[in-house]
């Protein structure tokens, strides 16, 4: 077993002290490099139980609202969603028998909405967990047939096809997280039945069978992919890393004090060394803490707000609430943070901290809505 160890980034400032010389001949002045942060950011954001889309861009002096407008239409917050990239879904039930899952690619800023359970006629379903793999939509879900027995699938729809484009994978236990990788589709199930215990069925996306079953034991939190395409299962003591091909394992566990607390996050973004950025929940700051987990080296970074802004900014100009988005700019090496005001609970702001040499805040913006999630689009 390994125990990783946790680290706290502070900001460290350093006085250059001078030393007098008899040489009276002053240095020539080195001109401070500028580092321009240009970046274009798509913004979803939420306010009144509905979420939004509001286009951002910054340049060398600040953080601001752009003209640019997208074709995402408001909706109800959704309770399912999944995002990779530029691709963003979501799932909303229309009856008890019918549902369907938007998808908007905001590079190409383009909707398309899938019915998913048309061709069903008399039931009662609750969808789980929805992803996509190419022109692949994988809807989890499961119905009741009588007040005593649930049947469990995995519905897989085709996108690029117009015809008989449904297909349903039963399960044994009910799903209730997906993510697929490496030609397969890693279900986190539970036995809602008997045991309350959880395992991973893995499914070939090729023959839409099951393939291997993975006891996991008790209290998995959630499941999710790194960018090595292997899968995290969470704990809160510990996180297991399944090779996606071999479905060989690793054990990591925490020391109780020490826990990185990543399983909470309803979002995750990856930069490409492998370091994924979340919020992690801190009993000394209840608005919860920017943090970056180094999975190479098992650490973590804190990022307490008290580090990079002073109490009038933290308090009384930016007012910052409860912490409610993390995510990168891996084109400048910026640390995105959005987050609720702690005087009104519609509104929010996004905080730029530039992440090297050392951690220093950039910019602020207040919105007129409270962060969801963001898109740095690399143009």
């Amino acid at each position: 077993m390994k125990t990783y160890s946790i680290i706290y980034a502070l900001l460290a400032f350093v006085v250059i002290g001078c030393s007098t010389s008899d040489d009276s001949t002053l240095p020539e002045e080195k001109e401070e490099e500028q580092i321009v942060y240009e970046a274009d950011y798509v913004l979803l954001q939420q306010s009144n139980g509905q979420l939004s889309v509001q286009m951002l861009e910054a340049d060398e002096s600040e953080l601001d609202v752009s003209s640019v407008e997208s074709t995402f239409a408001n909706v109800p917050l959704p309770d399912i969603t999944f995002q990779n990239g530029s691709m963003f879904a979501f799932y909303t039930k229309v009856s008890d028998c019918d549902g369907q899952v938007t998808i908007h690619d905001f590079d190409e800023d383009i909707s398309t909405t899938v019915d998913v359970f048309g061709d069903l006629l008399a039931c009662d379903l609750t969808v789980t967990s929805i992803t996509l793999d190419g022109d692949i939509l994988y809807v989890a879900y499961y119905k009741e047939e009588t007040s005593k027995i649930n049947k469990y699938y995995v519905r897989t729809l085709d996108l690029a096809s117009e015809a008989n484009n449904r297909e349903d994978i039963e399960l044994d236990k009910k799903p209730s997280q997906m993510v697929v990788t490496n030609g397969r589709l890693f279900v986190l199930t539970l036995d809602w039945d008997i045991t309350d215990e959880y395992e991973l069925s893995v499914i070939d996306t090729t023959t839409l069978t099951v393939v291997n079953g993975i006891g996991l034991g008790y209290n998995v939190k959630r499941i999710f992919e790194d960018n090595q395409k292997n899968i995290i299962i969470s704990y809160q003591e510990l996180h297991t890393v399944l090779n996606s091909s071999t479905l060989a394992v690793k054990y990591v566990n925490y020391e109780e004090a020490t826990a990185p607390k990543f399983s909470g996050s309803k979002m995750y973004c990856f930069d490409a060394s492998g370091r994924l950025f979340y919020i992690r929940p801190d009993d000394s700051e209840t608005s919860g803490v920017p943090a970056i987990y180094d999975f190479a080296n098992n650490k973590a970074l804190l990022y307490y707000y008290g580090n990079f802004l002073t109490e009038t900014q933290l308090t009384f100009e930016f007012k910052i609430g409860q912490t409610t988005m993390v995510s990168y700019d891996d084109g400048n090496n910026v640390m995105l943070v959005g987050y609720q005001k702690s005087d009104n609970g519609l509104k929010g702001g996004l905080l730029r901290i530039q992440l090297e040499p050392e951690p220093k805040f950039l910019d602020n913006l207040d919105l007129d809505g409270v962060p969801y999630q963001i898109y740095y689009k690399d143009e």
